[in-house]
């Protein structure tokens, strides 16, 4: 099975020592994505809802680059650092996915992520066609 460990353009360079998305045959396993824009910089502090949307351009790039699409991810973790963001992040879901079928989510609330001023982070499993 081909295998593949990539950062592709269009999403900031990771901070720590990993890869964006690594692809094993047609699944894409992508890392947990962070509300940062192209050049690194954080978008929406403060704003749960912002920064899930900057989550989903950041996934949305990394599928489009092996030509997907939100329809191939079959399984998504989402991570937020406090309950109460819950219904924003549902929002910005929606928007993502305004109806069936939806892949598989897992949602967690954590005491933190990787700096303070991240409030939510989402990766996936898509599988290509």
């Amino acid at each position: 099975m081909e295998r593949e460990l990539l950062n592709p353009s269009g999403v900031h360079p990771p901070q720590a020592h990993y890869s964006h998305v690594a692809r094993a045959g047609n699944t894409l396993y992508i890392a947990g994505q962070l509300a940062m824009d192209p050049a690194g910089a954080v978008v929406g502090l403060g704003d749960a809802r912002a920064q899930a949307r900057q989550c989903y351009r950041n996934l949305a790039t990394i599928l489009a680059h092996y030509d997907g699409s939100f329809r191939h991810l079959v399984k998504t973790t989402t991570y937020i650092t406090h309950w109460g963001y819950r219904p924003l992040v549902a929002a910005a879901r929606d928007e993502v996915f305004p109806a069936p079928p939806y892949p598989a989510n897992t949602l967690v609330v954590v005491q933190g992520l990787a700096e303070p001023h991240f409030l939510v982070e989402i990766e996936g499993i898509a599988v290509l066609d």
